[in-house]
């Protein structure tokens, strides 16, 4: 097969998995047992050690859209696809993270060129195994074990780790988010995860006020 058309083919596979990366998991658990099987989600957080950042670019400051382009071009896929321009809002990317390999990273920039989010996924050994990396450069995390059931009714465990800074950025590892044995990890700044949180309340708000 001709290389570029193959790339091509993983590129847009990739595409495929990070449309489905916000709502798979929900389209999942709604096929599922009803919710009182399950153990109720909890908000994480717990204080990293030391400042979050991704590869050494820090979390919601301006302009690091540089850095951003010079650790694209380390990896040869990008350039060749085009992939380190960052004109976007959210670009994807093939990168290395920590002992993730060779995968590709969706980026969110604000329109300071502030680093916003990274959202990875992987495997659920690859999740489990960043994990404990990261336990290294940030101290514990808090961790919650639930029990899910994925499409099919086949009852898993989930893994769930949270660190969050004193800036208010927060990293969080899901050993299983979409698919059975497969995970996710979301580098976030302040302002993402605020925003996440306010979401949150005025979506559980709204549930109270309409059951």
């Amino acid at each position: 097969m001709n290389q570029r058309i193959l790339l091509s083919i993983i590129a847009v596979t990739g595409a495929l998995l990070f449309s489905s990366y916000g709502n798979a998991e929900s389209q999942a658990q709604k096929k599922s047992s009803p919710a009182a099987e399950q153990q109720p989600q909890k908000q994480l957080s717990s204080k990293a050690k030391g400042t979050i950042s991704f590869k050494g670019i820090p979390l919601g400051k301006p302009g690091v859209k540089g850095a951003l382009q010079k650790m694209c071009m380390e990896k040869k896929f990008n350039p060749k696809n085009d992939r380190c321009s960052f004109t976007d809002e959210k670009s994807m990317i093939l990168l290395n993270y920590e002992n993730v390999v060779d995968t590709f990273a969706l980026v969110t920039l604000g329109s300071d060129e502030a680093l916003i989010k990274v959202e990875i996924n992987g495997s659920t050994p690859d999740m489990l195994a960043l994990a404990k990396a990261l336990e290294t450069k940030y101290g514990k995390p808090l961790k919650e074990h639930t029990i899910v059931k994925n499409a099919i009714g086949t009852q898993q465990d989930k893994e769930t780790f949270a660190w969050v800074d004193d800036q208010g950025s927060r990293i969080t590892i899901e050993s299983i988010f979409y698919d059975y044995n497969r995970g996710g990890v979301a580098i976030e700044s302040a302002s993402s995860v605020a925003a996440q949180d306010a979401a949150a309340k005025k979506a559980k708000a709204a549930g109270k006020s309409n059951p």
